[in-house]
């Protein structure tokens, strides 16, 4: 049989009616929809900056649970407002983060197990220590994973994630840190983008991936943009916090809005 004979066979789509390619585009608008909330899930709204009074953090806390934010960081003076500004814990729908130890983890380990055992008892959803930075310089190992391991049965059960995220921190000491982190059963290490002169993003997470051999979660923190966001992703984090996740959130989403 001659070639020229055959006809070629329609596309799939161009053999529906108006209201098929309707029904069509719905519903590939909703699975579009569905992906993009699956990664707004993955942001943490960074609300640690101690100049926000309750004013903000209640505004900030709404801006997430509307957006579908995966979760708030916040200062532990504050953690017991916002459990209320997100209701009840049950059915919340972005975890409530208190970050214990911030900015550069200098309490002693007894101050911090308190801090912790108190945020659990305000609401708190997920624990976020930082670790002890001036120990880790003089290199005592062996202090960082007794506190590791006291704050993991401080938390109790709820998730526990330790902030490596310093730049008072060389590669190797991160690297270290985390895989302690991993043996002492945390759940999450929290590494920041672009902190290291010298080092960049995609060396220091391949490292860090490779130190917590799949045992923890890795957060980026840091992230500005979405495209900062889908590099973090690209490199493996799975949690991306950002003091713009609001911004962030309302990007992803009004993009897949926009579509016909």
């Amino acid at each position: 049989m001659d070639i020229s004979d055959t006809k070629t066979a329609p596309l799939p789509f161009e053999t529906l009616s108006q209201s098929e390619k309707l029904l069509f585009s719905q519903f590939r608008k909703k699975i579009n929809l569905d992906a993009s909330r699956a990664q707004v899930k993955k942001l943490e709204y960074n609300l640690c900056d101690p100049s926000y009074g309750l004013n903000v953090l209640k505004s900030a806390c709404a801006d997430a649970v509307s957006l579908g934010i995966g979760g708030v960081c916040v200062l532990p003076a504050f953690v017991k407002q916002c459990a209320s500004f997100l209701g009840a814990q049950t059915s919340r729908k972005s975890r409530l983060i208190a970050c214990v130890g911030y900015p550069a983890g200098g309490d002693v380990t007894a101050i911090k197990v308190k801090a912790a055992k108190r945020a659990v008892k305000d609401g708190a959803d997920e624990l976020e220590v930082t670790v002890p930075v001036a120990h880790i310089r003089d290199g005592n190992f062996a202090y960082v994973k007794r506190e590791f391991k006291k704050l993991r049965s401080a938390s109790k059960k709820i998730a526990l994630r330790v902030d490596v995220g310093n730049s008072l921190l060389t590669k190797q000491e991160i690297v270290k840190v985390c895989a302690i982190a991993a043996d002492c059963g945390v759940n999450s290490v929290k590494v920041s983008s672009g902190t290291l002169s010298g080092v960049n993003d995609m060396e220091i997470f391949a490292d860090v991936k490779s130190a917590v051999k799949d045992k923890c979660n890795i957060k980026a923190e840091g992230v500005a943009t979405v495209l900062e966001m889908s590099g973090a992703i690209d490199m493996g984090a799975g949690t991306l916090g950002s003091k713009n996740a609001a911004d962030v959130a309302r990007t992803i989403l009004a993009a897949v809005e926009a579509e016909v």
